[in-house]
């Protein structure tokens, strides 16, 4: 018996005896606990009165009759505290028989709200587990601890291109991996299953053999201490990486020409500063005639020069020579462990393969200056101001003949897309010469004037040729683009030595003498002679020649036009001169 006392007041359950009428006859501690009642409360009371709700009186009098029948039994059930909280607990009822006699019953009470909640919280997070591994934007494959594949989630299914069945039971490195990169794999599975996490970049391949660069994780699955498989986790970063490395490459390098950048050539010329490198050569290249170029042929022949320019530097250099361009028409090429003798040779291979280069009908060249440093003593500051220093000296010598020679090639290429601005140029020309004789001009500027007519329409290289062969009126824009002939003109002529005096005659030659031409809005005096000279020449020429938009004027009708426009759009006095030389 007293084992049995020892038993019931000890127990870490709730325990209550109660009588054949299902009265309290004693409780333990942990039934106080459970319920909060005091032991005085409870004593001689009916059990389900005290811990049994109206909804559960029912079930509760059916295991009374239960176990009244001598029933041993273990349920689950909801039970009633005396502050009314609920608790799910299991239930055992344990007949007491004396005699083959009902005299009553032990109820034993569990608390399951622990358990319950457990067993709750686990099942949610499967499911949360669960979501996660199916819904994941990373591809997700669960191997066993023979490396075969147990289970994919849909992004791996989208990523490797292959479904569940297709792979499940195969080896995961075989599948996704190499040969050449097969062992790589196998040791980091090796160590998953080892029980390490791992993180690293690697290449892996799809059912189309294409190969994406990823983030690899692998995470063991362990229960007991013991791993039972482990989830490899795929993040795809294969756009991510090629845009980081767009941008290290922007960063370094010429957007136009795909050269290193100032940027890259000054950090490499601070790098190679050192006696392992010594001599360290420089060479600058300078394009000549460029701002020529962009003004006749426009900026996309221009940067098409420079693109050319750039292949031609890094085709004619070896994999150690740095080719930079530092903005506009600047290069540098850094060449270390290099002898002045064998820079000297770079130099003319350059030379020769530009001599030998045309770019849509434009030859051009380029100006260099070159030097070596045989010390870190002598600092790259002053290697580079005496390139510097021998490319300009040899600029000032080479480029007026280059822009002579492109120059040539502007005048020739506007006569050849367009003879009747050819032939136009020509007599405007031989106009402006009568006239300028007419005025009793010294023989260079009568010679000056000849020049100036020839060349007054030389910003029409510009213009495209659609607008210039335009049968119809032109539209504003249009007109917009013809009227900018003049300036162009203008540039064209100032790039070029002995040209620059014809330059700004050529820059006002539509002004208007009553000032309401352009680019300028000059009026009277405020135009030179030789561009209201100018004016005259090209505007008869063009009255009395064939356009695409209309017929030409009599000779007549053009001089009356003239005399009609004298002191509006024409100097009145040269006006006066003209007309007796076409009458």
């Amino acid at each position: 018996m007293d084992y049995f006392r020892q038993l019931f007041y000890g127990s870490v359950d709730a325990i209550v005896r109660i009588d054949e009428d299902a009265k309290i006859v004693e409780v333990n501690s942990p039934f106080i606990q459970l319920f909060r009642y005091e032991e005085y409360e409870l004593i001689g009371q009916y059990l389900d009165n005290m811990i049994v709700d109206p909804v559960n009186k029912d079930e509760a009098l059916r295991l009374n009759e239960r176990v009244k029948t001598g029933e041993l039994f273990t349920t689950e059930g909801l039970r009633t505290t005396s502050f009314g909280h609920h608790y799910n607990v299991f239930i055992t009822g344990i007949p007491i028989i004396e005699n083959d006699k009902y005299k009553g019953a032990f109820i034993i009470y569990k608390d399951r709200t622990y358990e319950i909640h457990s067993e709750n919280e686990i099942y949610r997070q499967k499911v949360s587990f669960e979501s996660l591994f199916r819904n994941s934007n990373d591809a997700i494959v669960r191997i066993d601890v023979d490396k075969t594949v147990l289970d994919i989630n849909e992004r791996f299914e989208s990523l490797f291109g292959y479904k569940l069945d297709e792979i499940k039971g195969q080896n995961v490195d075989k599948l996704i991996s190499k040969i050449e990169k097969l062992d790589e794999s196998i040791s980091l599975t090796n160590k998953l299953l080892e029980g390490e996490k791992i993180i690293v970049e690697g290449i892996r391949y799809g059912k189309n053999s294409i190969p994406r660069l990823y983030i690899v994780q692998g995470v063991p699955i362990i229960v007991d201490a013991t791993v039972i498989g482990g989830y490899g986790i795929y993040t795809d970063i294969t756009e991510k990486k090629a845009a980081e490395n767009e941008v290290v490459y922007m960063s370094y390098h010429d957007q136009l020409t795909g050269l290193y950048n100032r940027r890259y050539f000054e950090e490499q010329f601070d790098k190679l500063d050192k006696e392992e490198n010594m001599p360290l050569g420089l060479i600058m290249a300078d394009m000549n005639g460029l701002k020529l170029i962009n003004d006749a042929f426009g900026h996309n022949a221009g940067d098409g020069l420079l693109k050319k320019t750039g292949r031609i530097l890094k085709d004619n250099c070896y994999e150690s020579h740095i080719v930079s361009r530092l903005g506009g028409d600047e290069f540098v090429i850094l060449i270390p462990s290099i002898t002045d003798e064998e820079l000297e040779n770079v130099v003319r291979i350059f030379k020769n393969a530009c001599r030998n280069e045309v770019y849509k009908g434009i030859d051009f060249s380029l100006s260099f200056g070159c030097g070596i440093k045989t010390s870190v003593q002598d600092s790259n500051k002053n290697l580079f101001k005496r390139v510097e220093d021998q490319m300009y000296r040899n600029k000032l010598v080479e480029s007026p003949s280059i822009r002579g020679k492109m120059f040539d090639t502007v005048i020739k290429t506007l006569h050849a897309k367009n003879e009747r601005e050819e032939r136009h140029s020509s007599r405007v020309s031989e106009y402006c010469e009568a006239i300028a004789r007419a005025l009793n001009m010294n023989s260079e500027l009568v010679k000056e004037m000849k020049t100036a007519g020839w060349l007054h329409d030389i910003g029409k290289i510009a213009v495209s040729d659609n607008i210039l062969d335009k049968p119809e009126s032109l539209e504003d824009g249009e007109w917009n683009q013809i009227r900018k002939h003049p300036e162009i003109g203008y540039r064209i002529l100032n790039s070029v030595n002995e040209f620059t005096k014809l330059a700004e005659h050529i820059l006002h030659h539509h002004e208007r003498y009553d000032g309401r031409g352009y680019p300028k809005g000059l009026k009277g005096k405020e135009i030179s002679i030789q561009a209201r000279i100018i004016a005259i020449a090209d505007s008869y020429d063009a009255m009395t020649s064939d356009r695409t938009y209309r017929h030409a004027m009599s000779k007549e009708t053009a001089i009356q036009q003239l005399r009609e426009n004298a002191g509006t759009q024409f100097d009145p006095k040269l006006v006066d001169v003209f007309i007796p030389l076409i009458e």
